[in-house]
């Protein structure tokens, strides 16, 4: 007769690795999170780098070249960028009385058509209206102010990028070698199928921002929003943020069209054009595009973002979709965890009775790994 009982020792090694992980994480962001996004570069690159490493036979050289390659546009996009800022900024002291008129228009509105109290509304819009236009300001200058930590992220990025790319045969033999011999072949497996679902992701990612910056741009000019392409670029640069980025990239100009226009169906305009560009983008550009390649579901995406999102901040909100994604194909490959990596996929609603069909046996329960069989 075998008795069961818990691994005491073990549950304890894996609670204290965990701890000393998420306080590495913590404290380490200055130098992890260029690193993570050095990973991500890396599998960008990997496929220009291994095209010119064909023709140029010295590594250095072809992973130099393949850089240059994939920074030469980011580089002119940047710079558009920065005009267009400044430009904007210039406008910015203009753009508050204008803002103030464009709200009591909305109040206007409001009083004539919908019937609604609004002189509290009004009165606590005047009220803290200073307070409203001052807090992007203090965010901008808060980004120039540490525009020095963001270049010394950006160098860090690069160098790592480029050492990665340097030794990503001896990292990969070594990550190989801790995997006995006779599940070696699982290992590659595992690392092919990382490698290919980063790049499904990177590359439908970029093809995702192009297509989203020129229908939000078409759609401003046509409305007749001036900088229609930085107000369009910008919120599709900002859809790499997940479900928030793509709302505050439509909130952006609405304000500015708001204080700009001086109209209230060119604002309003800007409220669908964003709305049907997101539904559209949410239903078939990104599921067409990127493909199954992040195939996790909205409650699992939203939970990682949130929690990537108190630990890195910006960076942990742009990282947690890939991170999940790499996660999710590790457990597939760890018997008692392909029950959890089914919980995070994208078909969990559909396939819920895999759990007491497939996966209805010891060797996935969770319990089985913090568990001792003993005989009596």
């Amino acid at each position: 007769m075998k008795d069961t009982t818990v691994n005491l020792h073990r549950l304890a090694s894996l609670l204290i690795v965990l701890s000393i992980s998420l306080y590495i994480v913590i404290i380490g962001k200055s130098i992890l999170s260029p690193l993570a996004f050095s990973v991500l570069f890396s599998f960008l690159l990997l496929p220009i780098c291994t095209r010119i490493e064909r023709f140029i036979r010295w590594r250095p050289i072809a992973i130099i070249l393949s850089m240059i390659i994939a920074l030469l546009p980011a580089m002119v996009l940047i710079t558009l960028f920065s005009f267009q800022l400044g430009t904007v900024i210039r406008d910015m002291p203009s753009i508050g009385q204008k803002l103030e008129r464009g709200f009591a228009k909305v109040i206007e509105f409001l009083k004539q058509y919908i019937n609604l109290n609004t002189q509290q509304m009004e009165e606590s819009i005047r009220s803290n209206f200073s307070t409203l236009l001052e807090t992007p300001m203090q965010l901008i200058g808060t980004t120039f102010s540490s525009g020095s930590n963001i270049l010394i992220s950006l160098l860090l990025t690069v160098l790592f990028t480029f050492f990665l790319m340097l030794y990503r045969t001896s990292f990969k033999n070594f990550a190989l070698m801790q995997v006995s011999r006779s599940k070696r072949k699982e290992a590659e497996s595992m690392i092919q199928q990382v490698e290919t679902i980063l790049k499904e992701y990177l590359y439908g990612l970029l093809l995702v921002i192009v297509i989203l910056g020129v229908l939000n741009s078409i759609g401003l000019y046509v409305i007749g929003i001036r900088y229609a392409a930085f107000w369009g670029f910008l919120a599709a640069c900002l859809a790499i943020i997940p479900y928030i980025g793509t709302t505050l990239g439509g909130t952006l100009p609405f304000i500015y069209a708001l204080a700009t226009t001086g109209t209230l169906w060119q604002p309003a305009a800007v409220v669908l054009l964003y709305s049907s560009v997101q539904t559209l983008e949410g239903n078939f550009i990104t599921p067409k595009v990127v493909g199954s390649s992040v195939s996790i579901n909205p409650l699992a995406a939203i939970l990682f973002l949130f929690v990537g999102g108190m630990i890195w901040g910006i960076s942990g909100l742009i990282l947690a979709l890939p991170f999940v994604a790499i996660l999710k194909v590790v457990m597939e490959h760890i018997t008692p965890l392909r029950p959890v990596s089914e919980l995070l996929s994208s078909d969990l609603y559909t396939d819920s009775d895999k759990f007491l069909t497939i996966y209805d046996e010891d060797r996935y329960r969770l319990s089985s790994y913090f568990s001792r069989r003993r005989k009596r």
